[in-house]
């Protein structure tokens, strides 16, 4: 039976490092604790997946002891940044953590005084439960006294006693009183353990789903509003007699088929205004979007000059620079976490610059807040004007809203050759749609040959060369 003992109370002080130096770098002991954070959640992960038709237990035995390795670490970090006594340091060897703890211990002071900030998220446990623990213990004069009893030699029973429910005999010589305070401990301790378990359990799997929506998707994704539904076998604008949908449907429909909104930052939140009110100002548009997402936005007003990437921002989790931690860089679960953040990032900056320069091939001024893309919208011909209402123009979704190519096409020979050519291969890499009567490569044409050699100045396009 495993003992039962009373937990015992520590003046326990949190320790948080500063992010940066004096010398204004990344603090190493802010960042040690992140990787120890980072850390304990990926053996979490672990143990959630293994069983899953997958044994990693070994593993889960490699990574728990390289994860309890930088918890001692970012623990003698903290105390080091709490400038604790130390005795001095022995020996020309590097500091680790034993060699500190060893140090703090020698110099008077407990390591378990000054702990790290690290979030260790520790399962709930139902107050009852804790209750029924403290409810069915029992003192215990002395845990290591022998039991009272005696063998069937009539010589006194040389084991120790069951502790924590205040007996005088081990588990063969129990009492019945004394054999039913340790049945009731028993039960309470299983209860507890179970209670663990289950809230770990659910721990983990919020943790991985946490992981997935924060790691696994692209970080620039925006979710897009259901489109319109539509009957089954009719298409909508085909001109057949069974189209059932209305204008203000053929209208949304053809806006996603055009792939405009895949191409623009938050478009999902205009969309999802015009769907709400399909003939709207401005101010109307604004405020049914930030009524959408009160948390973020308090008015319309502040919706209409926030910047059209708020929100929308690569992924952000500080980790020690290739080379800086080898240990921490030879782990594999860090290796893939810090290339997946890479290629993601890489992504975004892909997006961030290649919406900015359709903008420019499209000839128009860079696109700074919500406000500016309407603005956008309303240029290319996305948003046609319906009316006043107040003096402000009342705005709708064009019937057949032109697609990037058609725009490109349009305005590309009021840009430059290089620019031009840098918009049209971002749409290639974008899978953005084709339109039905441009070809790509007529859209490629409208590229000077004196662009001076650009690599983009011939491209093959579904096997045409322009």
């Amino acid at each position: 039976m495993t003992r039962f003992r009373q937990a015992r109370s520590l003046p326990a002080r949190t320790i948080t490092p500063p992010r940066r130096d004096r010398h204004g770098g990344m603090s190493p002991a802010w960042l040690l604790m992140q990787a120890a954070q980072l850390s304990w959640e990926i053996r979490n992960v672990l143990q959630l997946i293994n069983g899953m038709r997958l044994n990693l237990t070994e593993e889960l035995q490699v990574h728990s002891e390289a994860s309890d390795m930088l918890l001692n670490a970012a623990h003698a970090t903290a105390i080091m940044e709490a400038r604790l006594p130390l005795a001095p340091a022995w020996g020309n060897g590097p500091l680790r953590a034993r060699s500190i703890f060893a140090q703090a211990r020698e110099a008077g002071t407990e390591p378990a005084e000054a702990r790290p900030d690290v979030d260790l998220t520790r399962p709930p446990i139902d107050p009852q439960i804790k209750r029924d623990i403290a409810a069915a213990h029992h003192e215990d004069p002395d845990p290591d006294a022998q039991c009272a009893g005696t063998t069937l030699k009539g010589d006194r029973c040389a084991k120790t006693i069951v502790t924590g429910i205040g007996s005088q005999h081990c588990a063969s010589h129990l009492t019945p009183a004394e054999r039913q305070r340790r049945d009731t401990l028993r039960a309470a301790q299983d209860r507890r353990m179970q209670a663990i378990q289950d809230a770990l359990e659910e721990y983990r799997a919020r943790l991985a789903t946490t992981w997935i929506e924060r790691y696994g998707h692209r970080p620039h994704r925006v979710e897009l509003p259901a489109a319109p539904s539509r009957p089954l076998h009719v298409v909508p604008l085909d001109g057949h007699p069974g189209l059932t949908a209305d204008r203000n449907e053929q209208a949304m429909l053809a806006l996603f088929d055009t792939g405009w909104l895949k191409l623009c930052p938050r478009s999902a939140e205009v969309v999802g205004a015009l769907l709400q009110c399909p003939r709207a100002t401005t101010a109307d548009l604004a405020g049914l979007a930030a009524s959408a997402a009160p948390e973020r936005w308090a008015s319309g007003e502040q919706w209409l000059e926030s910047d059209i990437w708020d929100g929308i921002r690569p992924p952000n989790l500080v980790l020690p620079a290739l080379g800086e931690d080898p240990e921490l860089d030879e782990h594999p679960s860090v290796q893939v976490l810090r290339d997946a953040l890479t290629a993601r990032r890489r992504e975004w900056e892909l997006w961030h610059a290649g919406f900015a320069t359709l903008v420019e091939a499209c000839d128009d001024p860079p696109l700074d807040t919500m406000a500016d893309l309407l603005a956008f919208w309303h240029d290319i011909g996305l948003l046609v004007a319906d009316g006043n209402e107040a003096d402000a123009p009342v705005w709708k979704l064009a019937a057949e809203p032109p697609t990037p190519w058609r725009v490109v096409h349009t305005r590309g020979h009021l840009v430059p050759p290089q620019r031009l050519a840098a918009a049209l291969d971002w749409l290639l890499d974008s899978d953005t749609p084709e339109d039905a009567d441009l070809l790509p490569c007529e859209v490629f044409a409208l590229i000077s040959p004196s662009a001076g050699g650009h690599s983009s100045s011939t491209i093959t396009v579904h096997g045409v060369a322009s």
